[in-house]
């Protein structure tokens, strides 16, 4: 085998360390997708453990300022009020295809405190306008059923008033004047009233949760980072191989040389 020159180390150090560089990332990006699927893993499993679980009081599980996150998509009951004069719309929320929004209005509890409740969803007019007269829950009192959600964040949009850009609590908080007595780490998905009224908003499923392409994603990184390895060793044998062929082909034409030039001067002394 060759001697590698001085020139060629240089040259494949850099290519080594661009490599190294490379699946390094590789790695990182394929950690990266690994934890999304366990993200996505994790949240299918809170809805299969919560979604139908019994029904439970929601001062049992939640403050005005604490709320666990394992109890997400719990079934909760609560008696009160619609405050239906402070409720809003939520913006971007397309269902099957279409723009809408989500109506949210405040429930005053009967111990007083204030939770935001999502009542469903509502289509854009003909002109992708918020609808001019959204329909509202009866003003009396009654007992609403739902599952529980945590708190969006703001995502630092605006939006016209009125109107929400997430359903952020402390933001519908303050634009409704609500005071400090919400629950401001969640929100209730509505599910069902004990007064119904006529036209309620299209209410949301059960969500549908997969783990999507994370795991192939995953693989493919590491294979990406695998090839790269692949390909510079790959590369570097290629090159020593040439090189060797290259000086064992420019030996023998020194010794054709020499040998012609032996010849010669044994010719010139005959």
């Amino acid at each position: 085998m060759a001697k590698a020159s001085k020139s060629d180390l240089l040259r494949w150090s850099g290519w080594l360390a661009l490599v190294v560089a490379f699946s390094i990332a590789c790695v990182y990006l394929s950690s990266w997708q690994f934890d999304r699927r366990q993200e996505a893993l994790d949240a299918m499993d809170q809805v299969a453990l919560n979604y139908d679980a019994p029904i439970v009081d929601l001062k049992a599980i939640a403050s005005v300022d604490s709320f666990d996150s394992k109890d997400e998509w719990l079934q909760v009951s609560m008696s009160g009020t619609y405050l239906t004069d402070k409720s809003v719309l939520v913006r971007n929320r397309p269902l099957n295809g279409q723009a809408g929004f989500l109506q949210l209005v405040p429930f005053k509890l009967d111990s007083g405190e204030i939770v935001a409740v999502e009542r469903g969803w509502l289509a854009v007019t003909s002109d992708y306008e918020a609808p001019a007269s959204p329909p509202k829950p009866a003003d009396i009192r009654q007992v609403v059923v739902g599952h529980v959600r945590p708190s969006e964040p703001t995502l630092d949009r605006s939006a016209p008033a009125g109107q929400l850009a997430t359903v952020n609590i402390d933001a519908f908080t303050e634009s409704q004047d609500l005071g400090d007595q919400v629950f401001r780490k969640l929100y209730v998905r509505m599910q069902s009233e004990s007064v119904e009224v006529v036209d309620n908003p299209v209410q949301l499923k059960r969500p549908v949760i997969t783990e999507g392409n994370h795991l192939s994603y995953a693989l493919q990184w590491i294979l990406f980072a695998l090839m790269a390895i692949t390909a510079l060793i790959w590369g570097v044998k290629k090159e020593r191989e040439a090189q060797s062929k290259t000086k064992k082909v420019q030996r023998r034409k020194n010794l054709g040389q020499v040998d012609a030039e032996t010849e010669d001067s044994l010719l010139d002394r005959v």
